[in-house]
């Protein structure tokens, strides 16, 4: 029968990560104690003050790679690294002592040379010769070990691979919660960028903060962008809901420095459970810029800068199309011609025609409004689109158009380069049939004033009074 003993070990205090818990006393009578060993399905032995093996049981035996024989009468700590040897046989002395610890980790090594892990947990017991012994229970956690090392090495594998990559990605849980980001993300929240907000840079910097709750934050503010935030929100809720399994918006970022631009997607991490969201913020501000000039590149008169031909064609269709669904909006085209063109490349050069044209195209857009569209035709031909304005008002305006050209001549190369510009001005009409109609009543009210000695405007309205 197993009994108490008289004496019971004091409570042991905290090392470290280890719990040192008091060994409890129990009286074993040497028969039975080898019978529970023996049929105990962990890892059990029997050790002396000494240090040397009593009893060893089959499990035991197999954890630790030896036959019983191998074992009985040696020192425990022959299965303990050399260089531990000596502190393994302290903790032992103290366990005796009733300081020692009762739960302990130790990293073994087999026969063949294997390093294995077991966790053991030790209990005071004595015999029936009345000699203290340690009861040692004894589990095998290599394996154990050796998953959660894999497990953190495919974390760092995976994090590796985050940080390894340009975008700024975070993975959020199924509240909007950051789990973890990559490098790129985190740098953006340290930025000191005064353009970034405070919750923001907060959301980028850690980890358990709230995804979701920055973005209402945003959404709900006045700051530029709110819009964006509302909609990328609105769809972030949905994926949450389980309403979509992906979605992707583009925002401006831009600041007091730099014009910027992303692209955000989102979407679902296949087969996780609980659900998990990547949030990908990709830096397309190359590629908006290369977009940007491109269509700079299509729509713009690389001498001037003003609109091309067939930029300005297209913005007279569509003023077309919006005066002949509403007839009593007025909208006018204005052709312009340097006069004597010829005869300035001819005297000074090409070099000095470009730059005169490039002189009258930055007087004509000083005196015009953002809304009017200027396009160079061709040569030194240039059409002017002027939106909301009556015949009489563009005449008015051909005329201080003629004035100002005439009245500040380009100065090149110290001299003087005098230009006269002939102008002709119609009004767009419900009843042209197209475009063609507009700029053809313009072009001959150019021709008139070209035949009336040039440096003139003349007009042609649209219905004939």
């Amino acid at each position: 029968m197993i009994q108490p003993a008289s004496r019971q070990s004091p409570q042991s205090p905290r090392r470290g990560d280890q719990v040192l818990v008091s060994a409890p006393v129990v009286h074993l009578p040497m028969p039975l104690l080898q019978e529970i060993v023996q049929r105990a399905p962990m890892g059990v032995a029997v050790i002396d003050r000494q240090g040397v093996f009593l009893i060893v049981n089959p499990a035991f035996c197999g954890i630790y790679g030896y036959a019983e024989p191998e074992l009985i009468g040696r020192s425990f700590t022959s299965l303990v690294e050399p260089s531990k040897r000596q502190a393994a046989m302290a903790l032992h002395r103290q366990f005796f002592d009733g300081a020692g610890q009762g739960d302990l980790s130790w990293d073994l090594v087999q026969p063949n040379g294997g390093v294995f892990s077991v966790v053991t947990r030790s209990m005071l017991g004595t015999g029936d010769d009345g000699q203290p012994c340690r009861v040692v229970y004894a589990l095998d956690i290599t394996e154990g070990r050796r998953t959660e090392a894999q497990l953190h090495a495919s974390q760092q594998y995976a994090q590796s691979v985050l940080d390894g990559l340009g975008s700024q990605i975070c993975v959020i849980d199924e509240n909007g919660s950051i789990i973890t980001v990559n490098r790129a993300w985190r740098e953006f929240g340290a930025s000191n960028d005064s353009s970034v907000s405070e919750a923001d840079q907060a959301s980028r910097r850690q980890e358990g903060a709230n995804y979701l709750a920055v973005c209402d934050a945003a959404a709900h503010s006045d700051a530029p962008g709110a819009q964006d935030a509302r909609e990328f929100a609105m769809h972030l809720r949905e994926l949450l809901a389980g309403q979509r399994e992906r979605f992707e918006l583009e925002y401006p970022c831009h600041t007091p420095q730099a014009l910027s631009w992303y692209t955000v997607r989102v979407s679902r991490m296949a087969g996780s459970e609980p659900p998990r969201y990547v949030v990908a913020h990709i830096n397309v501000t190359a590629l908006k810029l290369a977009q940007e000039n491109l269509r700079y590149l299509a729509t713009t008169d690389d001498l001037t800068g003003v609109a091309n031909r067939r930029q300005f064609l297209q913005a007279l269709g569509i003023e077309f199309e919006r005066a002949r669904r509403r007839p009593s909006l007025e909208s006018c085209v204005l052709s312009l011609d340097v006069d004597h063109f010829k005869r300035v490349n001819d005297t000074w050069g090409h070099a000095a025609g470009d730059a005169v044209l490039q002189h009258i195209t930055r007087l004509v857009v000083a005196l015009t409004r953002p809304i009017d569209i200027i396009g160079r035709m061709g040569g030194e031909e240039f059409s002017l689109l002027l939106p909301d304005t009556c015949l009489e008002q563009a005449v008015q305006l051909g005329q201080r158009l003629g004035s100002s050209i005439a009245q500040q001549p380009l100065v090149w190369q110290g001299e003087p380069i005098p230009s006269t510009v002939s102008i002709g001005v119609t009004d767009l009409s419900a009843d042209d049939l197209n475009v063609d109609a507009p700029l053809a009543r313009a072009d001959a009210a150019l021709y008139e004033a070209k035949h009336a000695g040039r440096d003139t405007t003349r007009w042609r309205p649209a219905r004939q009074t």
